[in-house]
């Protein structure tokens, strides 16, 4: 999101013990900044955008649009940041589930969804699932072809080569599955199916 949009605070997180809330708002204040402007745009989260293939310039041998990988060098620092957010907020969400249950004494009971840390369990797993991926020679082979500058919409056309593509297909693999962390597996199915 833009930079002038204050990031969500999730509820319950005020709460927590053990997070230092301005040394983990600056790493993913650095991350953020890490990524291309494209990778940072709500644009992408516009119904109008919902072929993340569009105006792609990456094309495999058979010559259809590819989603552009965009490769982002992060300071390790800052994931480790990230990885201490992961935990607290875990066991926040153990602490203070996001379902309150009330026992009445006939036996009924009422069930009450409270916001709590669980709310952002998914994506903060999620997300430091993806950026703690190990580069690897799927990455490091084609990774000035998948550079920023080459793909971004406007630009030349890149062809991959089959051995390339075959690296992209194996990254796509890879990439789902951390994106889709916690997900049902019909659900990273659909997901890599976009790749």
């Amino acid at each position: 999101m833009g930079e002038h949009i204050a990031p969500a605070y999730p509820a319950g997180l005020e709460n927590l013990t053990g997070l230092d809330a301005p040394a983990s708002l600056g790493a993913w204040r650095n991350i953020h900044r890490a990524f291309p402007p494209v990778l940072r745009s709500r644009k992408t989260l516009h119904p109008t955008h919902d072929d993340p293939a569009r105006r792609s310039a990456l094309r495999p041998p058979d010559g259809r649009r590819l989603i552009p990988l965009h490769p982002v060098t992060v300071d390790e620092a800052d994931l480790r940041a990230l990885a201490r957010v992961r935990r607290v907020v875990r066991a926040g969400a153990k602490a203070a589930p996001s379902v309150l249950v009330t026992r009445h004494a006939d036996g009924s009971a009422d069930i009450e969804g409270v916001a709590s840390p669980g709310d952002c369990r998914g994506t903060v797993d999620r997300t430091v699932a993806v950026l703690t991926l190990t580069p690897d020679e799927d990455v490091e082979t084609p990774a000035t072809t998948f550079a920023p500058e080459h793909i971004d919409a406007g630009t030349r056309r890149v062809d991959l080569s089959a051995q390339e593509y075959a690296a992209y297909e194996r990254f796509a693999d890879r990439l789902a599955a951390a994106a889709m962390t916690g997900q049902f597996p019909g659900e990273r199915a659909v997901f890599r199916n976009r790749y």
